[in-house]
């Protein structure tokens, strides 16, 4: 972990002994913990970036991510040390109204909260709506929703997408495993096209292929039923050439006039229905979010950087032996933040391990894992 490595090279010279996993893990999070508490600076231009995540349990972890708008880099997307993490705690049950009250008494303390970036989720659009912050829906979500809209009710990609899951099924343990359709996502699962119209568009394309050795025909011969659908798949692919262009402008340079007249460029490739209910949709979203814009030439559209963050976090608790919300989500804070040398001294000297435990019980609660001890010693 490259922050475990920062901390390391500064106590190099003064640990005699290697440290335990236990201690470096103390050390990650006193450093989450400090950045999370420490003063942050008052300002007019501050923007959100918010989200849940779910483990194992019924705790949701609510994050609130920041950034000043005036440190924005629109050339490139937003990574890790650019953000301020603002806020890090968990609840059972989220309502619009208890996302209203942390969000007031967060924007007590930063000034003015510009906006905020995120998905559409009830209670955080809610919680936005009441504390009168202008809620900017993030791009790829809104893409999900559109792609949901075009092909949701398709009886042909219903027909695709499940003669795919039975090849992985009945294929795996054959001749033909090499060329078997990759898992589709679960969640978010027409955001599933990039997966489809990909493996589908070269599959085809090796099926058409006469020039293939004798011995790879059961390969082909297993995917031959895909010429059925060729019609659908050139049109994803068509659509999700455009969705990955239009995402990769909107991510790097946000949202603005100019970019907009850059997506609306890459869409004029569409032709098909399907891609002109695309294009509509999409100007629709344009249209809704220029309405909301505040008074700035580009705005943040994508909060992939907290998706980002909450898959990090999920690697790191990986080894836990019932993945559930511990105090290691603190390892948020310390790795969504710009570090310097001193920042490292003062958190590891100031924060103490009575102030990591305290904050646990104010913002997690017992863990999964430790009510399970507790409840099977009593046994």
């Amino acid at each position: 972990m490259s922050k475990q490595s920062s901390i390391l090279n500064i106590y190099l010279e003064e640990v005699t002994e290697d440290p335990t996993n236990t201690t470096i893990m103390n050390w990650v999070k006193k450093l989450g913990l400090y950045q999370l508490e420490k003063a942050k600076e008052k300002a007019d231009d501050w923007i959100i970036i918010l989200d849940h995540s779910i483990q194992l349990g019924q705790d949701k972890l609510f994050v609130v991510l920041g950034i000043r708008e005036s440190t924005i880099d629109f050339s490139r997307p937003l990574q890790y040390q650019d953000l301020t993490p603002l806020l890090i705690t968990s609840k059972v049950k989220w309502t619009g109204e208890i996302i209203k009250i942390i969000l007031l008494e967060l924007e007590s303390k930063l000034g003015k909260i510009k906006y905020a970036v995120g998905d559409y989720g009830s209670d955080i659009k809610k919680g936005l709506e009441l504390s009168g912050i202008l809620h900017m829906h993030d791009v790829t979500h809104r893409i999900g929703l559109i792609v949901e809209k075009l092909y949701g009710t398709d009886v042909l990609f219903a027909d695709v997408t499940a003669r795919m899951s039975e090849m992985r099924i009945k294929l795996a343990q054959t001749a033909s495993a090499p060329i078997i359709p990759p898992a589709q996502r679960k969640k978010s699962r027409y955001l599933n096209i990039a997966t489809i119209s990909n493996w589908a568009t070269r599959a085809l394309r090796l099926a058409q292929n006469e020039s293939l050795d004798k011995n790879d025909q059961p390969i082909t011969d297993s995917i031959l039923w895909l010429k059925e659908y060729e019609p659908l798949i050139s049109e994803m692919g068509g659509i999700n050439k455009v969705i990955l262009s239009i995402s990769k402008i909107l991510k790097h340079k946000g949202f603005s006039k100019e970019t907009i007249a850059k997506c609306n460029k890459e869409m004029d490739s569409l032709s098909s229905a399907k891609g002109e209910l695309f294009k509509l949709k999409i100007n629709e979203y344009f249209e809704a979010m220029q309405k909301l814009m505040p008074n700035t030439v580009s705005i943040l559209c994508s909060s992939d950087i907290i998706e980002s963050t909450f898959g990090k976090y999920k690697n790191y608790v990986s080894s836990n032996p019932m993945a559930c919300m511990t105090d290691l989500c603190l390892c948020i804070a310390a790795f969504t933040s710009n570090l310097d040398k001193e920042e490292i001294k003062q958190a590891l000297e100031s924060v103490l391990i009575k102030d990591i435990k305290k904050w646990t019980t104010d913002n997690i609660g017992e863990s999964l894992l430790k009510k399970r001890i507790r409840l099977l010693s009593a046994a």
